[in-house]
């Protein structure tokens, strides 16, 4: 138990290092500008991040526990958006300020989404159920 943890905490940190040195030497280049929203680029690169360290932390021979690192990757998901972007995304051509909390929601639908197309076999079934009660409810929120 105290070895996946702390595989679980090594590649949480791996994963975090990598997401935010990516941009350090912008960052210090750039310290006194205003955080610039995070563009479709910008979100699809670390959700392909998030994917990737999903995919590959919970495949055999790691078999990490899936939902303790889908938790993992939609919180530093999260956390990027919210520290380098100031929480604000463009959507629709529009500047839009997200909270964590629903941030962290919707990179885990989308990271779970990803999943089941990237590497199915990874996804326990249990998640995959809750993925689709959730996407319809949604669904029908929205009047889709």
């Amino acid at each position: 138990m105290g070895f996946k943890i702390s595989k679980i905490f090594a590649l949480s940190l791996i994963f975090s290092s990598l997401l935010f040195d990516i941009n350090s030497k912008f960052n210090n280049v750039h310290a006194n500008t205003k955080n610039s929203p995070a563009n479709k680029n910008d979100l699809d690169l670390y959700h392909g991040m998030g994917v990737s360290f999903l995919c590959n932390a919970t495949r055999k021979g790691f078999d990490l526990d899936f939902p303790k690192t889908l938790s993992v990757a939609s919180a530093t998901f999260a956390s990027v958006v919210s520290q380098k972007h100031g929480g604000k995304i463009i959507e629709k051509k529009k500047e839009q300020t997200v909270e964590m909390k629903q941030l962290q929601f919707i990179a885990s639908l989308q990271l779970v989404e990803s999943a089941l197309k990237v590497c199915p076999d990874n996804v326990p079934e249990k998640v995959e159920k809750e993925f689709k009660i959730e996407t319809e409810r949604l669904k029908k929120l929205q009047g889709l």
